[in-house]
């Protein structure tokens, strides 16, 4: 069982939406959560590298 609060799963990227592990699956040009199906990455939202919150922190596309 995937338990958030345990902590040897610290580690696991969750969905900012519901909580579950982070899993996403790209729709017409943005990624969504494959579970809640919550927008994770804007197709436009003008981030670059090096303002992108989500992958400073560890996140990696694909």
């Amino acid at each position: 069982m995937d338990n958030h609060l345990d902590p040897s799963n610290a580690h696991k990227q969750r969905c900012p939406r519901c909580q579950s592990p982070l899993k996403t699956v790209v729709v017409h040009g943005h990624e969504q959560c494959a579970i809640c199906k919550s927008n994770i990455f804007e197709c436009c939202s003008g981030d670059t590298c090096e303002t992108d919150h989500n992958l400073a922190v560890g996140y990696k596309r694909g």
